[in-house]
């Protein structure tokens, strides 16, 4: 209980802060990051993706097979059981809507060569990132052979494309194996493994394979004190050269020019005095 109970102040704490520290839309003055919140943060057009992955979360809420956790990263702090149902885990550990429509949006608007996610979980987060473009290369890596397997029928209910390339692999053994793919145009989302080292680990392997064009985002940087840490580390980074905290993400940008600014970005409406003039 105790446990529990600190896990939740700290992230009420965190939300806090962050809140406190955010600007929005009218404090961004890049050219590069005002057409990323134009076209990405701030859009707000509809997709027949978004359509596509509502009946898929409906499919799935309907799902009580059993599904058998396993602890590849850091331990979940809200429950201890060691399985779910089907329907639970992507109502509880799928990406949200929300989040979902931002990343669909941002693989619309950089065009990646190739996109590479950690994190497989049942296949919501892909389908978003395939629909931006199904021809481009995507390899989605799941440690959960279980929920891999929900991300197959997710993925062939969706109408995937075969440019979408599964593994069932720990993110390390993955990036062992692919560490020397050749440098492109990259979007990485990575979202399992919530630890400091492994999150740092992953991100510097990446760039290896990324060109100055290319975007990482993270997901659950204030999951916990240490992915808050390695969030203050990754945007010191010498490849990262400005980023955009959305709370849920943080989003790295590696084009030279940029130079700044590594900022907290929230909606005007939840800082309406925030127009431009403070």
């Amino acid at each position: 209980m105790r446990s529990f109970l600190t896990y939740w102040s700290f992230r009420l704490t965190a939300a806090l802060r962050w809140y406190a520290a955010a600007c929005t839309r009218y404090d961004v003055h890049s050219p590069h990051l005002s057409a990323f919140v134009r076209e990405v943060y701030a859009d707000d057009r509809r997709y027949h993706a978004f359509d596509l992955v509502r009946s898929l979360r409906r499919y799935w809420s309907k799902r009580r097979e059993q599904i058998s956790l396993q602890s590849l990263g850091a331990a979940s702090r809200t429950t201890h059981r060691s399985q779910r149902t089907a329907a639970s885990l992507v109502r509880t550990n799928a990406i949200g809507a929300r989040s979902g429509h931002l990343l669909f949006r941002l693989a619309l608007w950089l065009r990646p060569e190739r996109i590479v996610e950690f994190g497989t979980n049942a296949g919501i987060s892909t389908v978003y990132l395939h629909a931006a473009d199904t021809r481009t290369p995507l390899y989605t890596i799941e440690g959960n052979a279980q929920v891999a397997a929900l991300a197959t029928e997710t993925l062939r209910k969706a109408g995937a494309t075969a440019a979408i390339r599964p593994s069932v692999s720990t993110f390390a053994d993955w990036l062992a194996r692919h560490g020397d793919l050749p440098t492109a145009r990259l979007l990485a989302f990575i979202d399992g493994d919530h630890r400091y080292q492994p999150t740092l680990d992953y991100v510097d392997c990446l760039l290896r394979q990324a060109t100055e064009e290319s975007v990482i985002v993270v997901a659950d940087i204030h999951w916990s004190a240490g992915m808050e840490r390695a969030w203050r580390e990754l945007v010191q980074h010498e490849r990262v050269t400005a980023s955009v905290d959305t709370y849920h993400f943080g989003i790295l940008f590696l084009r030279p020019e940029l130079n700044g600014p590594h900022l907290s970005l929230i909606p005007t409406r939840f800082k309406p005095w925030r127009v431009g003039f403070f």
